[in-house]
């Protein structure tokens, strides 16, 4: 057991005895994060978070005063946007290709305070620092091809949802993000029981990273504008509607699936694929027509960690980021003197091949030294060394006898063999009403639920028409639920609104999923 998931444990148990938490209105996004005044093109210190339920965990990669570089962990409660949270340090864990050592704590550095104001953007105070900005660090790529939104070819779907003021959910679009013969961004817009599509012509503002689609012409009840902002696997933005008043309606969404059909590889057409869910099913031949089948999977970015070094004690971590096209990767590791350290690659991630069902990137694994330590002068750091390249690949692995697909991973570091690496589960408690409870729809029904009540061992939603529990053994993370009218709906457990047919609009503490209300 890492010393993170212990730390989560007890505060698991906090969270079960209190009910006093603040919600918020976003939730951070999970990944790689910037201090703001240190992007200057030269490498700085950097921020793995990850935010699941009120439980908050941060890996620092930083540098020690001689130069070193370093890492820290910081696992603490949110409490509304903010939590403290002591910096601890680790010693004499496993380096590359060494024999299996587990870690062990070192030293607290001080409290770090972290202040979010939105999902991508905050501050942090670390000990003997003032407050600093921090930002997501996004990928902005601008090379045309499927799997760049801001360049779509072929097609995008989303999940969009319109709030109210009082960011209740009121309106849901079904949307695809496309660009049309002569080369016009444009999204179509369905919202159910409608089954005619609005099209809006959009504009991309590349600086922002940002699609504004305007209306050509008012439809009564429709959509007169559309702006959007796509990070990661998240959408957040604003819109005008015809029969609401004039000024603008936030929308939170999750990015579904892109895919394109016409993408000619080696001389054979292919179907090329990005996918967001955890379910899916080659197409390598459609209508007798043969095609290579190339198929990326978009992992849930945020906290990894070596399956095997799960022993009670510290071991290694990784912070997966995977934008687009691009995997950024931070390994937090150990020297050979068994002082802790950090490497960090980036590089493209893409299928594996033809007709299968895995992705990977092979990056170089580089290491930094003399930059800014903790309450010291702000410095640049500089290249250090490489250690040589590291393979991350992800698939989708179906079990029997049950069919399931479900994300699985493999990291091959430097000198090692491939090993089972798997997403850390922050806020996973087994109980299914603590995993239930808040506020969900379901875009296939074409319905908005709230689980707020359990009986005879069933959750059950506001209006008792629906009543849910675990699905089977073979399948731990699927949930069965019943309608009052006899109906069966089936779905999987969400993480990080990943990986589910259902979108989660707010947790059991009342926490919003979305990234909140953004910059312009």
């Amino acid at each position: 057991m890492h010393p993170w998931i212990r730390a989560f444990a007890f505060t698991t148990s906090i969270i079960g005895a209190t009910a006093a938490w603040a919600a918020r209105d976003f939730t951070p996004q999970a990944g790689t994060w910037v201090v703001s005044s240190e992007v200057d093109g030269k490498p700085g210190r950097g921020l793995a978070i990850d935010v699941q339920g009120n439980t908050f965990f941060m890996q620092v990669f930083g540098y020690e005063k001689n130069g070193n570089a370093t890492f820290y962990t910081a696992t603490g409660t949110l409490d509304g946007t903010t939590v403290t949270a002591p910096l601890i340090r680790y010693k004499n864990g496993r380096s590359f290709g060494s024999e299996a050592r587990d870690a062990e704590q070192d030293s607290s550095s001080g409290d770090v305070t972290v202040s979010f104001s939105n999902g991508l953007k905050g501050t942090v105070q670390f000990p003997g620092e003032a407050p600093a900005a921090i930002e997501r660090f996004l990928v902005k790529d601008f090379t045309p091809s499927i799997s760049n939104p801001l360049a779509q070819i072929g097609n995008r779907g989303m999940h969009l949802l319109v709030l109210d003021d009082a960011l209740q959910v009121m309106q849901y679009f079904s949307a695809m993000l496309t660009r049309n013969a002569e080369g016009q961004t444009e999204i179509a817009l369905t919202s159910p029981p409608d089954s005619a599509a609005q099209t809006l012509p959009c504009a991309v503002d590349f600086d922002l990273a940002q699609f504004q689609c305007n209306a050509a012409n008012a439809v009564s009840g429709g959509v007169k504008s559309l702006r959007l902002r796509l990070a990661a696997g998240q959408v957040s933005g604003a819109i005008t509607l015809s029969n609401t008043p004039a000024h603008p309606l936030p929308v939170m969404g999750q990015i579904r699936s892109a895919y394109d059909r016409n993408t000619v590889a080696n001389g054979v057409r292919a179907w090329v694929q990005q996918n967001y869910w955890e379910l899916t099913a080659p197409g390598a031949t459609i209508t007798g027509i043969p095609r290579a089948y190339f198929h990326q999977l978009m992992p849930v970015n945020g906290t990894w960690i070596v399956t095997d070094e799960l022993t009670g004690k510290p071991g290694r971590g990784l912070a997966l980021d995977v934008q687009n096209s691009t995997m950024v990767l931070q390994v937090f590791n150990y020297g050979a003197d068994g002082q802790p350290t950090f490497h960090m690659g980036s590089g493209t991630y893409a299928s594996a091949g033809a007709d299968t069902l895995a992705s990977r990137a092979d990056l170089s694994l580089d290491r930094y030294a003399d930059g800014r330590s903790l309450g010291g002068p702000p410095q640049p750091a500089h290249w250090q060394d490489n250690a040589g390249v590291v393979t991350v690949e992800l698939s989708l692995k179906e079990t029997t006898p049950a069919r399931h697909f479900s994300q699985r991973g493999t990291v091959t570091f430097p000198g090692e063999a491939p090993r089972a690496i798997q997403r850390l589960q922050l806020d996973a408690p087994p109980a299914l009403a603590d995993r239930l409870f808040g506020e969900w729809y379901d875009p296939i029904q074409a319905t908005h639920i709230v689980f707020n009540q359990e009986e005879n061992g069933l959750v059950k939603s506001a209006d008792g028409s629906l009543a849910c529990a675990y699905g089977s053994t073979e399948r731990p993370t699927w949930v069965r639920c019943k309608h009052a009218d006899g109906r069966i709906i089936v779905f999987p457990l969400p993480l990080l609104n990943q990986g589910s047919t259902w979108i989660q609009i707010r947790d059991r503490f009342g926490n919003l999923q979305g990234l909140g209300k953004l910059d312009q």
